[in-house]
């Protein structure tokens, strides 16, 4: 079955027809138009998610940064903590004993408890002095110049 050249060219022909890929003659948009408003709405809608996952990502940061300025305080409570405890194990049996031999029983144990809570206020109260409670104000502050910036540009209206 041999063919023809006349057919072999007919055949390539119609194959070049079938698989030319036809583009438009200008493949980008004029430089002039406009986009519609379905662009411009999935622009604002991914603008607002990032904005909406910035601020979110704000308060976590500050939040983190409250946290390990608070460490130090953390740990003078810890050693308040440990103060008391240890104070009331070990030293307890042997101060009240000590004093016990000049004193009353009874009044050695109240010598001995009165120096133990001078131990743990004293290192509870620097510790709490160097606690530092507060919010996470800059995310606040950032949200709330954000309502007052809408409420001026969107509704027209001044932010009071």
């Amino acid at each position: 079955m041999t063919t023809s050249p006349l057919e072999t060219s007919i055949l390539a022909e119609n194959l070049l027809r079938r698989t030319r890929v036809r583009s438009p003659a200008v493949q980008s948009r004029p430089v002039y138009e406009r986009p519609g408003y379905r662009t411009l709405l999935g622009r604002i809608r991914e603008n607002v998610r990032t904005y909406v996952r910035k601020q979110l990502e704000l308060p976590r940061q500050e939040i983190a940064e409250i946290v390990r300025a608070n460490v130090a305080a953390a740990k003078w409570f810890g050693v308040a903590l440990a103060f008391l405890f240890m104070f009331l194990t070990a030293l307890v049996f042997l101060i009240v004993a000590l004093i016990a031999l000049v004193l009353p029983l009874w009044a050695s144990a109240l010598i001995v408890l009165v120096l133990m809570g001078l131990g743990a206020g004293i290192t509870g109260f620097v510790g709490y002095k160097r606690l530092d409670l507060r919010g996470p104000t800059r995310s606040i502050n950032s949200v709330k110049e954000t309502i007052r910036w809408a409420k001026q540009r969107l509704l027209g209206r001044s932010a009071s």
